[in-house]
């Protein structure tokens, strides 16, 4: 697969996010969600309709989406997505590089396995803060949560393609930048 991919996490049924994070990365041919998708957090009331306005825009977006689940996601939700939602590791081949996506709720796990396997790049969310590390040939990405940021930066999402991988806030802001 070649071209742009969008990657978000942690939505967390907010639909104004996943709407944000669309426009920030305009035309893309697949969508990469590290999980968390439609679950309000904790005592914070859903926005915009919740879990199934969310759920119907996903299910509409125009590139398909890869979902990874996330510790928040609830399998009685898996019938409003349309976009299967995998366990525990999500792969797939982009531009000569395997790529790994799981949520991140174990990191460590996470980057055992991925080193062990030879990942070129590891997708995760969780922590709701934005990372991109480089470790020996793998790249480490977290795109941060695009509806409920934590640590100094706003919510954002991540794009990748031909250059490199770019962490952005929903506002277009360039957060962190990683070429390949």
């Amino acid at each position: 697969m070649k071209g742009r991919i969008g990657v978000i996490a942690d939505t967390h049924g907010d639909l104004d996010a996943w709407e944000s994070a669309l426009a920030l990365w305009g035309p893309v041919d697949l969508v990469v969600h590290a999980g968390d998708v439609l679950k309000a957090w904790r005592s914070r009331p859903p926005k915009n309709g919740g879990k199934s306005a969310l759920a119907a825009k996903i299910n509409t977006c125009a590139a398909p989406v890869l979902i990874a689940r996330g510790n928040c996601d609830d399998e009685s939700d898996d019938s409003l997505l349309e976009w299967p939602v995998v366990e525990p590791f999500l792969f797939l081949w982009w531009e000569g590089r395997l790529v790994l996506v799981n949520h991140g709720s174990d990191f460590s796990e996470v980057r055992e396995k991925a080193l062990a396997w030879g990942a070129d790049l590891v997708i995760t969310g969780h922590t709701h803060v934005g990372s991109l590390v480089r470790e020996g040939k793998a790249i480490f990405l977290n795109p941060g949560s695009a509806s409920l940021p934590m640590g100094r930066d706003p919510a954002s999402a991540a794009l990748m393609d031909g250059e490199g991988i770019r962490i952005m806030t929903l506002g277009k802001e360039l957060l962190h930048f990683e070429p390949w």
